[in-house]
């Protein structure tokens, strides 16, 4: 399996994993109509475009023999942040599918995106699924803290989300 950067070029295959990752993590919640509208509007081609039009954003592709199986996206944060500080950025998206799961991927992942993170914002937040028990472990583990609760709308449905906050690991664990 390989990590690359994604470009523009890429938008068609960042739309089909966005939504590909997601019907497969969360379809189970919604009904039809709301899921449809959602994938429309955050998993389109253009979408994704709209992505690469801010130098500060940036996606990356995780790729086997023959498919696109996850992808991450970070850059400007765009979340209800109350009193958003400057300088702010965002984890946008970080999913893999569940076959490429478990083998260090998503740590990968992870990895390149705090990297580029910290390098480019003064402030990082991110946002997940507040019955996501799994991913809020991990990114606790990773030095993020919860700051806020608010709604994630998919289609007309609203998902109760947490707003997380890297505060960075303590001196020890660094």
């Amino acid at each position: 399996m390989i990590i690359r950067k994604a470009q523009p070029s890429d938008a068609q295959a960042l739309s089909a994993i966005g939504a590909a990752s997601f019907i497969e993590t969360f379809q189970h919640l919604y009904a039809a109509e709301d899921l449809n509208a959602f994938l429309a509007k955050s998993h389109s081609e253009q979408a994704y475009l709209n992505l690469f039009t801010n130098p500060k954003n940036i996606a990356w592709l995780v790729e086997d023999e023959t498919d696109v199986v996850g992808y991450a996206v970070a850059g400007v944060c765009t979340l209800p942040v109350p009193h958003m500080p400057k300088n702010s950025g965002e984890l946008g998206r970080l999913y893999l599918l569940e076959r490429v799961q478990g083998n260090g991927l998503g740590k990968s992942l992870l990895d390149l995106a705090m990297d580029f993170l910290t390098t480019n914002f003064d402030h990082i937040f991110l946002s997940v699924y507040a019955e996501n028990i799994r991913a809020q472990e991990i990114y606790q583990s990773r030095g993020f803290r919860k700051v806020h609760d608010y709604f994630y709308m998919v289609g007309n449905h609203a998902d109760p989300e947490w707003i997380m906050k890297w505060i960075g690991l303590p001196k020890a664990e660094v």
